[in-house]
């Protein structure tokens, strides 16, 4: 069974979620010629996850990360399909949910298909989906900022924890 160590830290959800807003704001702050010259989409993600790893250095951000597991397995979803979460808060080479803090998919407009990811990937481990992550977010950007949070395959009621 893994070890939590001086590595992990437990966190609430209004401390993520601080966490997360505070990275947003530098984004928009510092990095907003992304969204003027319609950059791509991992470029936003990267500069996301480099300020989301300034307030979180007990934990590995990963962008396109699609490993599992000690070994790195692929990560898979329901289906067996191969997936690759924007930005993942967690400990590699860990499966379990203590060691899997936040999945984030990001999108320049509002998808539904980012929606039903997110809220699979914080579901109970399904078939070949061995990983569950504790909170799960969608962030649309145009035409304007919009999130969705989830936890246990379920949303969030405006990002409220839900008890």
């Amino acid at each position: 069974m893994p070890r939590l160590d001086k590595f992990s830290k437990i966190m609430n959800f209004n401390e993520l979620k601080s966490h997360v807003n505070w990275a947003i704001s530098c984004l928009y702050a510092r990095d907003s010629m992304l969204f003027r010259i319609d950059a791509a989409e991992w470029a936003i993600a990267h500069r996301l996850a480099v300020y989301l790893e300034r307030r979180l250095p007990q934990w590995n951000v990963d962008c396109e990360y699609n490993r599992q597991g000690i070994y790195g397995n692929s990560k898979r979803n329901e289906l067996d399909a191969i997936v690759r979460p924007d930005i993942t808060i967690h400990h590699r080479g860990e499966m379990t949910i203590q060691h899997n803090l936040l999945v984030m998919e990001l999108k320049k407009r509002e998808d539904e298909i980012d929606l039903e990811k997110v809220r699979q990937y914080t579901a109970l481990p399904n078939g070949t989906r061995l990983f569950q992550y504790q909170y799960g977010l969608s962030v649309s950007f145009i035409p304007e900022f919009g999130t969705h949070w989830f936890r246990n395959g379920e949303e969030f009621l405006n990002g409220t924890e839900l008890e």
